[in-house]
């Protein structure tokens, strides 16, 4: 939908990556699927073969460049999606099945490889769970650029687009917002794609603003000269008028300067203008995390260890990898406290990991975080000693995930010990490991009591926590609307488990994205929270948001919050 002025065209969509970006419109226009296909005889087989591989090759080369690029800018994100996209290039399906369907079949490589993608897309697309959804992305992205290897025809290059062009797409691939930098590209702007895509989430870790659910083709169809993306309000301008031009201008500048700003405000403490401090951790996917934004923080309140599985060169990550792993992280972070989580595996996060276990009809509310650990014992331990031997003269805590019974609680502690007096048969200074559980799902905020009372500090997530609770999936646009953070449900859950934690003396930290967002500091502190782990970039947002309010506004702002019953009535 639009709403036309007399010298400008507006259209409203859903704001995915914060900014401000004004440009010339540059629209990526996907290479037509002109598959040929025909028959070959035996002694072109190998010419085949070889063509094939070639094509591999110049994959893994493409990717493995876009790779070494991310590292120097310490995207984690793009990182660990270019990573996953490596691994898919060595799967048996690309590699050795492949290459035996062409033997076999008698067909040119295009028309096989295809096919093949085709019936491997077709797996992703009978299940309706979003996760699958966004690995069918990866696996066209990936078997796109192998077929333009193959015919030698490759979609435009970011690097033929002209600088801080507004880039229009029906969907942005991985690969392409991986290899994206702010410098060279104004903002996207899709027709699909949720806030939680991959290609949404390395866009916000590289500070590029993002829009979703536009109409592309409408504003193509304008031929405007000027474009600006406004993606705090997820408004698209097109051919703005000069007032509104110098008003985007302005708040251009003003973002500008922001990052010298917030460097010299570093020194500042993370204190409430009446004086309460408040303490700020990272969530961290990958160590380059820590070299991104160089912001002074209290320690990382989440290490997401999932990345070791993209990184690692073998399928599962040894002991050995492991531990050299923590203990790199470790020696970035000084005295500092780290949380590591323990893997947060499972079939809706990890199908590509796990295509040899049984699929699961809602994978979403079936074999995942502590519960998939508890059926694999020799995955969890592995990590455990791995975790235990790095830890020595570290502060270092267990973090386990999706915590939804008590007894879970249990039966992951007995193992954690188990390990750890194993472990002391060998080495005198094995540490005890203050043990955490993430708060995500609705149970648990019932029993945050006991949780309390049997853990040494909680977590709280409040990404699962508000898809579980409402019922909603936030990686799906079309639910995008209903996916309310701020719901009086989970502002009152939030408030159950403040007090709960302070009353068992229970460290709590928030680590969902609402901590990144400095509209929820204040009601934050106001329900009870001292404590938040947020992605590094927004660490000075929010110090900043903290520092304009007094504790006693804080707690009347959310005194009057937790009054109201619809959603529609908090803003």
């Amino acid at each position: 939908m639009s709403l036309k002025t007399p010298k400008e065209v507006r259209f409203q969509g859903a704001p995915v990556s914060e900014g401000i970006a004004i440009g010339r419109p540059h629209f990526l226009q996907a290479i037509e699927e002109d598959i040929p296909d025909f028959a070959i005889s035996l002694t072109e087989v190998d010419d085949e073969v070889a063509r094939y591989r070639k094509a591999l090759f110049s994959s893994k080369k493409d990717l493995t460049e876009i790779k070494q690029n991310l590292v120097k800018e310490g995207s984690d994100e793009a990182i660990d999606t270019i990573e996953t996209h490596i691994q898919m290039l060595d799967d048996p399906i690309i590699t050795t099945d492949m290459v035996g369907k062409i033997r076999k079949n008698l067909r040119n490589t295009e028309s096989v490889f295809h096919s093949v993608m085709k019936d491997y897309e077709t797996r992703f697309t009978e299940r309706s769970d979003s996760f699958f959804h966004e690995r069918l992305i990866d696996v066209k992205d990936v078997s796109k650029r192998i077929l333009g290897h193959l015919r030698d025809k490759q979609d435009a290059q970011l690097s033929e687009i002209p600088a801080k062009s507004i880039v229009f797409a029906e969907e942005i691939a991985p690969s392409i917002s991986a290899a994206a930098h702010a410098a060279q590209i104004g903002a996207f702007v899709t027709k699909n794609g949720g806030g939680t895509s991959h290609s949404a989430l390395i866009a916000r870790s590289k500070g590029i603003p993002f829009i979703a659910d536009i109409d592309t083709e409408e504003i193509k169809n304008l031929q405007a000269d000027i474009i600006i993306v406004d993606g705090f309000k997820g408004i698209i301008i097109a051919d703005p008028s000069e007032e509104t031009l110098a008003n985007y201008e302005k708040q251009q500048k003003q973002l500008a300067t922001r990052y010298q700003f917030f460097l010299e405000q570093d020194h500042l403490a993370a204190k409430t203008e009446d004086g309460v401090s408040v303490k700020l951790f990272i969530n961290v996917g990958n160590p380059h995390d820590l070299d991104a934004f160089p912001y002074r923080h209290d320690g990382v309140g989440l290490f997401r260890t999932e990345y070791l599985f993209l990184q690692a060169k073998e399928f599962f990550p040894t002991e050995s990898y492991q531990e050299k792993a923590y203990r790199h992280l470790i020696e970035k972070m000084g005295s500092l406290p780290i949380v590591i989580r323990v893997f947060d595996l499972g079939g809706d996060k990890n199908p590509s990991l796990f295509f040899g276990r049984k699929a699961e009809p809602n994978p979403a509310l079936g074999n995942r975080g502590i519960r998939f650990l508890l059926r694999d014992l020799k995955l969890f331990k592995i990590q455990l000693r791995a975790i235990f031997k790095a830890a020595i003269g570290a502060d270092v805590r267990l973090l386990l995930p999706l915590i939804s019974d008590i007894r879970e609680l249990y039966n992951a502690k007995t193992v954690i010990a188990e390990v750890r007096d194993e472990l002391r048969s060998a080495f005198s200074d094995i540490p005890d490991l203050p043990i955490g559980c993430m708060i995500e799902v609705p149970s648990a905020v019932m029993i945050c009591d006991a949780l309390a009372q049997n853990c040494d500090f909680l977590s709280l997530g409040t990404n699962d926590l508000v898809q579980y609770t409402l019922g909603v999936d936030r990686s799906n646009p079309a639910m995008s609307e209903l996916y309310y953070p701020a719901h009086p449900s989970v502002l009152r859950m939030i408030k159950m488990i403040c007090v709960e934690a302070k009353k068992q003396k229970t460290p709590l930290t928030i680590c969902g994205e609402i901590a990144s967002n400095t509209l929820f500091t204040p009601l934050l502190l106001g329900l009870g929270l001292r404590e938040l782990s947020l992605s590094p970039r927004y660490v000075p947002h929010i110090k900043q948001a903290i520092r304009k309010w007094t504790l006693k506004e804080a707690n009347m702002l959310a005194k009057e919050i937790l009054k109201l019953a619809d959603p529609e009535d908090i803003s």
